[in-house]
């Protein structure tokens, strides 16, 4: 779909979207018009067929927020560039004494803006705005959000936290964890950037030095969000941003909750404006806009109008909440980054729409498959919330014993991919991990579990103390092998005996320890050690997936979900980023572990390994999992 629109000296908006049919090689122009109103936004209508857009074109580059038809989805748009109308002539004007020049000024840093920039370190840098436009620009947002959030974390002072006691340091209050995470990028795609021992060498860089560091850091935790945000013809929000640095991953911005009272992140963060027990997405933005709005003197958004700063006790300190309340309004402009030196656009002339209609019925839809249908949804859904999984688990059951199958199969490929890289839990020395360290890059094995618990309908128990369910995995674990060690001490065995009994025993890594997991969830699983042939896996493998059971296996090394199979391969849902197989045969087995290339940046969902690299790869075991 294109969407084509030029723009009237009256403030008119106009133009056509394009539709191509699949199939056909010549598509249909649907005329749109429209208004533009003066904050940039606009609604457009179709005259012939009843379509609706609704965006903003702030930044002179044309958005969608909204679609609105009956049969198409808002996807795979693209737009042709902004054609402005011709100005009109008009007469040369009369000679004007010229006006007195007022007195100098400090330049403002980065181009002209809504109203003057704050006296804030990093404004002073002539180069960090047209910086912050790129790094906004490489997770699909706008430049103003990503001011939004630097400001709230540091007001711009690039040495904030200088020497000082505390981890998070610099512009973006990047903490241990996350610079880890940012040099390994660095060293793994070779990138000309320092890599820094310290979170206190950031401190020693400029602002706009630093936005490298944080664009990487914002890369690494949108999770595939901005890039089906930009499919779907909008940008990245705040929330999706923000909960993206906050909260380790930009997906948490579709929960209803982020963290809950009682985790440590509630107490550290006090956003909870309706003192509901519960920290949202949106109560974290909110904190965001309130103090852009206090520093910059202008809103960031409509919602940011309407929040009201006000002060409640939180675990007995006075805190400063933004409360949302939609009488109240602060009066403020709206705030805005205009581009820095437009490049202009020549004119071009559109194709005129059709002269004659066509009719509605034979615009092209995003079809429903055969799953869809039986769960009543309009369009195509290619992933399900786990709830709808369990609905349609139940419909499946009812159907004929002949359509099962096929149903099944399109099930196992909606099942939500899980990353572990954005896992939240941390290492206990106990469990032979670095005390206090993010574990999540040797968690597949519970990543996988949580995925293939969902594929059978069994969903996370507690979401609002632990919003991945892996974690909440992971914490069953604890609570489980806590409770053995103890035990097996009554029972007259030695710390060493007992420690084997239970931390050594059921570890996340061994089978008996995700295998105890799937059980104390209501799960049994059958463990299959696979061979390597195409028709191994369509005849014993495939079957299993086509009766509902759910399917993890290990690479010797790795842990993935298998999702299904076709005439290219294997299809897997690799929870590290895209893998590929390596030829692992005439090896040793202690010498096949990690013979797998990963791409860390692309998701690992719908990842294929090719009936030839499976041939050349010897598999550990693969387990076939079942609700009880």
């Amino acid at each position: 779909m294109h969407l084509h629109l030029k723009r009237g000296p009256d403030g008119s908006l106009g133009g056509y979207y394009a539709v191509q049919p699949k199939g056909k090689s010549r598509g249909q122009n649907w005329p749109l018009t429209g208004k533009l109103l003066k904050d940039d936004t606009f609604t457009l209508v179709g005259t012939q067929n009843g379509a609706r857009f609704a965006g903003s074109l702030r930044g002179g580059v044309p958005r969608v927020s909204e679609f609105k038809n009956r049969k198409f989805a808002l996807q795979d748009i693209t737009f042709a560039r902004l054609t402005p109308a011709a100005p009109k002539p008009q007469a040369a004007p009369k000679p004007q004494p010229a006006p007195a020049q007022p007195a100098a000024s400090t330049p403002q840093a980065g181009g002209p803006h809504t109203g003057a920039l704050p006296d804030l370190p990093a404004l002073r840098e002539p180069g960090f705005l047209p910086r912050l436009r790129q790094v906004a620009a490489s997770v699909n947002t706008m430049p103003e959000i990503v001011l939004a959030f630097l400001n709230l974390e540091s007001s711009l002072n690039p040495a904030i936290n200088k020497d000082k006691a505390s981890q998070y340091k610099g512009l973006g209050q990047i903490g241990r964890d996350a610079l880890t995470d940012i040099n390994l990028h660095i060293n793994k795609h070779k990138l000309p950037l320092k890599v820094l021992n310290t979170t206190n060498d950031l401190t020693a860089l400029s602002a706009t030095q630093q936005l490298a560091y944080i664009e990487i850091h914002l890369q690494l935790h949108m999770r595939g969000v901005d890039k089906n945000a930009k499919a779907a013809g909008r940008t990245t929000s705040l929330e999706e941003v923000y909960m993206g640095h906050l909260g380790g991953s930009a997906k948490y911005a579709q929960n209803d909750v982020w963290v809950s009272q009682g985790s440590a992140a509630y107490s550290q963060n006090p956003m909870d404006a309706d003192q509901d027990g519960h920290n949202t997405p949106v109560e974290a933005a909110d904190t965001v806009r309130g103090k852009f709005t206090k520093n910059f003197g202008a809103n960031l958004d409509e919602r940011s109008r309407h929040l009201k700063p006000t002060k409640r006790k939180f675990e007995g300190r006075m805190q400063l909440f933004y409360v949302y309340d939609p009488k109240h309004d602060n009066g403020l402009p709206l705030f805005s980054l205009d581009p820095v030196s437009p490049t202009p656009v020549p004119p071009q002339e559109f194709p005129k729409p059709p002269a004659t209609p066509v009719p509605e019925d034979q615009e092209p839809a995003s079809e429903p498959d055969a799953l869809d249908r039986l769960m009543k949804f309009k369009e195509g859904t290619p992933e399900y919330t786990f709830q709808q999984i369990r609905v349609a688990r139940e419909v499946i059951k009812v159907q004929p014993q002949s359509a099962r199958a096929e149903l099944y199969l399109i099930l196992q490929e909606k099942t939500p991919h899980h990353s572990q890289r954005n896992n939240l839990s941390l290492g206990r020395e106990v469990d032979g991990d670095k005390q206090g360290a993010r574990i999540g890059s040797i968690m597949c094995n519970l990543t996988s579990a949580a995925m293939v618990l969902e594929q059978l309908g069994i969903e996370n128990p507690d979401p609002e103390h632990f919003p991945q369910f892996e974690d909440y995995l992971e914490d069953l674990r604890r609570k489980f092998v806590d409770a053995r060690y103890q035990e097996l001490l009554k029972a007259g065995l030695s710390q060493k005996k007992a420690w084997q009994g239970s931390y050594g025993r059921f570890h996340r890594t061994m089978q008996e320890g995700w295998g105890k997991v799937l059980e104390l969830m209501g799960a049994t699983h059958s463990v299959l050690y696979p061979r390597r042939t195409r028709q191994y896996w369509e005849e014993s493998v495939k079957p299993a997936l086509a009766q509902g059971d759910a399917v993890m296996m290990s690479i010797n090394g790795h842990i993935v979900r298998l999702q299904g199979m076709n005439e290219k391969g294997l299809i897997v849902d690799d929870p590290y980023g895209r893998s590929v197989l390596q030829k692992n045969t005439h090896l040793k087995p202690e010498d096949r572990a990690g013979r797998y290339d990963h791409n860390a940046k692309e998701s690992g969902n719908d990842t294929v390994w090719t009936w030839k690299s499976v041939e050349e790869h010897a598999m550990l075991w693969l387990a076939v999992v079942r609700k009880k």
